[in-house]
């Protein structure tokens, strides 16, 4: 089937259908420069268009390059570094940053994390616990719980610690630690001490760690010198470790005992390490400690001492009870 030009239709004389050819084919050549322009424009417009840098932190190397390619935008992963945040192998941080405009085509740096850096934890069993916290903070760790319990130490000094000395861990980790509350207040009822010998008061009390602060004689020569006839804090009161009681005792008034006499207390060190040697005497005035001092093996001491009535020193050595001595 042929198909007829249009413009055979139309009554046109040679010249005027030559002009009409001219013109339809000026119109196409327009048309062509037209399109490829508009093609020409819209590829340069494409290549300029700027474009919202996606937030790749936290994604593995394959998805942030997806998702960076989606954009027209390009990958590039030289670096890794520790990152206390971001698990290893994922992007801990990118140039330029999230929501930015850019052009198409533009390179976006990222960062890969090595994860967290491992520490090795530092001793401070002994440390008080600001000591302790400078110590951890320092290798970035932090103090984690806190636990209590009664010792000998100084009230918050470290007893023990969660993970131990040179154990490595993930930096941040929080270390556990075990503190001294102190040594435990004991607490005791005072026993009915009335019509007692006052040494047998003083052996009484002695376990406690009680103090006798004062003694007061009243004459009685009807009873034993030494009798206890009234005491303070009353019988069944609660005292602790370290509180102190006086008491009133009888004398008689011929008593030469009750006055004050001067004496020696000798003590010589037995072998062994360097120790704490305390001397407390005991007389008719009370309880008092006269010598608190290191001292080395072999060591001789010799105190003078004014007591009154019978007498009597009590060696410790570090802390414990080894002994007691009689006061002529």
């Amino acid at each position: 089937m042929k198909f007829k030009n249009p413009l055979d239709n139309l009554n046109l004389t040679p010249s005027e259908r030559q002009l009409l050819d001219r013109a339809l084919s000026l119109l196409w050549r327009f048309t062509a420069v037209t399109l490829v322009t508009g093609l020409l424009a819209m590829s340069i417009m494409k290549k300029h268009q700027l474009m919202i840098v996606p937030k790749v932190i936290g994604m593995d190397q394959g998805q942030a390059e997806s998702a960076l390619s989606s954009k027209g935008l390009v990958m590039k992963a030289d670096k890794q570094v520790y990152d206390e945040r971001i698990p290893a192998g994922l992007v801990s941080s990118q140039i330029p940053r999230a929501n930015a405009y850019v052009k198409r085509g533009q390179i976006v740096e990222v960062v890969i994390s090595k994860g967290n850096p491992k520490v090795k934890v530092p001793s401070v069993e002994g440390q008080s616990l600001p000591e302790a916290q400078i110590s951890l903070a320092g290798l970035h760790l932090r103090v984690g719980r806190q636990s209590l319990i009664h010792s000998t130490e100084p009230s918050n000094t470290v007893l023990a610690q969660v993970p131990a000395p040179d154990d490595l861990v993930d930096s941040a980790t929080e270390v556990d630690l075990l503190l001294s509350d102190g040594i435990s207040t004991m607490s005791y009822l005072m026993p009915d001490l009335l019509h007692k010998p006052l040494e047998q008061a003083f052996k009484t009390l002695r376990p406690a760690g009680i103090t006798i602060q004062k003694i007061t004689s009243e004459v009685h020569d009807d009873l034993d010198s030494g009798t206890v006839l009234s005491q303070t804090p009353a019988p069944g009161t609660h005292i602790q470790v370290k509180d102190s009681v006086s008491f009133v005792v009888s004398a008689k008034s011929a008593d030469a005992s009750s006055k004050p006499r001067y004496s020696k207390v000798v003590f010589d060190m037995p072998l062994g390490n360097p120790k704490r040697l305390q001397i407390d005497i005991f007389d008719g005035t009370g309880t008092r400690t006269i010598y608190n001092k290191m001292e080395s093996p072999k060591d001789h001491v010799e105190l003078g001492v004014n007591v009154t009535g019978k007498a009597f020193a009590e060696i410790y050595l570090n802390q414990e009870f080894l002994q007691e001595i009689p006061i002529e």
